[in-house]
């Protein structure tokens, strides 16, 4: 089942802070929620000015005077001060994503947000390994040079540091895989080894896969990169100890809840002994679905009321003539024209099947991209 304790502060963070769906379509990227709390989890919080390899600093790491915030500062303060660098650092990184004219996955530029919140925008522009990698066309990298690539930039001086090793690493799965450290992606052992030329190589496969919360999501499948992030950033639950039930249709009170927040709406307590009462009865009482369109809440939703649900949390409306063959529906086209679903093709036709039911994982994906608007 999906978590009931998503609170309203996340919902709205990530609102404002996940970038455009359609970044293919020119608009300016921004690091998710998911990469934030990656970030902090490498970071650590601290209230006072700290000494660090670079000079001084307090929060999340956020660069200051040594005789800068005498009386310290709360994690609220903290998290305002990382969000304003992280601000700049995403202006620079989509400068000079658009001067090579590379568009990237979300979890992509997440994991060069870390990476760049780590060294600094030095990197953009310059002779780094990694800008090379961007601009000569990431795609004809392997994962094994991918990897290493990210993890040449570990040193604290001329030493190799672990931390940093670690975290290169993960930062090379996020990039790679959309592994907001959730775990199931390839497991990489350290060889601390010289080439010819002086170059480190630093990390081979172990033929391993890391531990994953959902047995039943491996990294290659579509919706991966999906519930990866979602899960870690403690939005979604499984279904039972250790699955997720990636195919298993959703419940309309969980499409509600999921759908709700995702759009910014606040959590809903129960008017009856429904869990998802409260949910149901704000969605009729804002016009999001009409009073006799959802009658069992434990019954599987069609993907046709997902997209009202949709369409009228958000308030989008469509702009064109629906694409698929199996429907008109005009919530139906404002989904496909945000680029919020996809459909499939059958014998060559593209269609979205609007009375069938949707699945966990296809309701992942709608309200990933729903947090990334």
């Amino acid at each position: 089942m999906f978590k009931r304790t998503l609170c309203l502060a996340l919902c709205a963070c990530l609102l404002l802070s996940c970038a455009a769906f359609a970044s293919s379509s020119g608009g300016e990227m921004h690091a998710s929620e998911a990469a934030i709390q990656f970030i902090k989890s490498f970071e650590g919080f601290s209230p006072t000015v700290h000494g660090d390899t670079t000079g001084w600093a307090i929060g999340y790491g956020t660069q200051c005077g040594e005789f800068d915030y005498p009386l310290g500062i709360s994690e609220e303060e903290g998290d305002a001060l990382m969000r304003a660098d992280i601000a700049e650092m995403e202006s620079a990184l989509n400068a000079s994503l658009g001067s090579m004219g590379i568009t990237l996955e979300q979890h992509e530029f997440d994991a060069l947000i870390s990476f760049t919140y780590n060294l600094g925008i030095g990197w953009l522009g310059s002779d780094y390994q990694i800008y090379a990698m961007l601009s000569n066309g990431h795609g004809g990298y392997s994962d094994d040079a991918v990897v290493n690539i990210f993890a040449r930039y570990c040193h604290v001086g001329t030493e190799i540091s672990e931390g940093l090793l670690n975290r290169r690493l993960a930062e090379a799965k996020l990039f790679l895989y959309g592994d907001y450290r959730f775990g199931g992606t390839p497991e990489y052992e350290y060889r601390y080894s010289t080439t010819e030329d002086g170059d480190y190589r630093l990390l081979e496969l172990t033929g391993k896969l890391s531990a994953c919360e959902f047995t039943d999501v491996g990294y290659e499948s579509w919706y991966y990169k999906y519930i990866a992030p979602l899960a870690y950033s403690g939005m979604i639950d499984g279904r039972a100890a250790g699955v997720f039930a990636p195919d298993s249709a959703i419940t309309n009170g969980e499409a509600l809840k999921l759908i709700l927040l995702a759009a910014g709406y606040g959590e809903q307590a129960p008017t009856d002994y429904r869990w998802a009462s409260g949910y149901l009865a704000f969605a009729v009482d804002y016009a999001i679905i009409g009073p006799d369109e959802v009658v069992e809440l434990d019954q599987p939703v069609s993907r046709a009321l997902v997209a009202k649900m949709v369409c009228r949390s958000l308030g989008i409306a469509p702009t064109g003539a629906s694409p698929f063959y199996d429907t008109d529906d005009p919530y139906v086209t404002a989904l496909y024209e945000y680029g919020l679903v996809e459909g499939s093709y059958d014998g060559g036709i593209l269609v979205y099947r609007p009375y069938s039911s949707i699945t966990r994982a296809e309701l992942a994906a709608i309200v990933w991209r729903m947090y990334c608007m």
